[in-house]
């Protein structure tokens, strides 16, 4: 009976330690689980930086040509918001990123004395092979459309605002009329060359939130913002090297930038804010 009683207590005991490693493994499971929820909650959920999603909201200030709407400025020395930002500047990327393939075109009159062409408080020139100004009529609903989704906020209503260094548009009855300046804008200095990079993005509630590193090149000189004109010393004695800026350069000596966008109520996201991280 005695070793009955014994070999009945050693399975107790090996049943209890079997309950016991369970029971810990189960603790651990939980807390492991519980950590990854409260990292997601402060630091957000980590996504793709390929995704077709985040390039694009990476590209909300690029219009392909740097002499348009002030160049990438959002890369600033400062934080820089909404009410931070031109307002000719945020109706030139509205332009640009809005799809004018199907716009109306109108034709007006060349003014022999005046050699512009001049409806109301627009003036006009024309291209040297017309004797006419062709203008683009394009609805205002349809540039404060892709306005509203680049920023979250209803146009602004200039009266005019430049889309590049020869082409300007009026707002008049509802339309805006856009076609060649009688004025230009020269840009004077070396053509820069800019160098950016997603690091990571993660969405954190209704946010999402992009990394990436920003470099400046004009002439053989570094800049670390785009609207800085102070070279940054140290990047240009490293660049002068061998003159080369590939992925690790630009970790080394470029800028850390935060990008922040918020998500609207027909789901897409608007610019927020961006900011160096120092």
């Amino acid at each position: 009976m005695k070793k009955v009683d014994k070999d009945k207590k050693k399975k107790e005991v090996k049943k209890n330690e079997k309950d016991i490693i369970f029971i810990i493994l189960v603790v651990i499971l939980v807390i492991m689980s519980l950590t990854i929820i409260m990292i997601r909650l402060i630091n957000g959920k980590s996504l793709n930086i390929e995704k077709k999603e985040i390039k694009e909201l990476h590209n909300y200030f690029n219009t392909d040509d740097l002499t348009n709407c002030s160049g990438l400025f959002n890369y600033d020395e400062k934080k820089l918001t909404y009410n931070d930002t031109n307002a000719e500047n945020k109706l030139c990327l509205a332009y640009y990123k809005t799809d004018l393939s199907g716009v109306e075109k109108v034709e007006y009159d060349l003014d022999k004395k005046t050699k512009t062409c001049n409806v109301d408080d627009m003036i006009f020139k024309n291209d040297e092979d017309s004797k006419k100004c062709v203008v683009s009529k394009i609805e205002k609903d349809v540039l404060a459309k892709t306005y509203k989704k680049l920023f979250g906020k209803d146009i602004e209503e200039n009266a005019s605002f430049r889309v590049s260094e020869d082409t300007i548009c009026y707002l008049k009855d509802g339309y805006y009329y856009c076609g060649i300046s009688d004025s230009y804008l020269y840009t004077i200095g070396n053509e820069a060359k800019v160098y950016r990079s997603i690091d990571r993005a993660y969405e954190k509630g209704s946010r999402i939130v992009i990394y990436d590193y920003f470099l400046k090149v004009a002439g053989d000189s570094c800049y670390a913002t785009y609207t800085s004109s102070v070279e940054d010393a140290k990047c240009t004695k490293n660049y002068t090297k061998n003159k080369k800026v590939d992925i690790d350069f630009l970790l080394k000596n470029g800028t850390k930038y935060k990008h922040i966008y918020e998500k609207a109520k027909d789901g897409t996201y608007y610019w927020v804010s961006s900011e160096p991280v120092k």
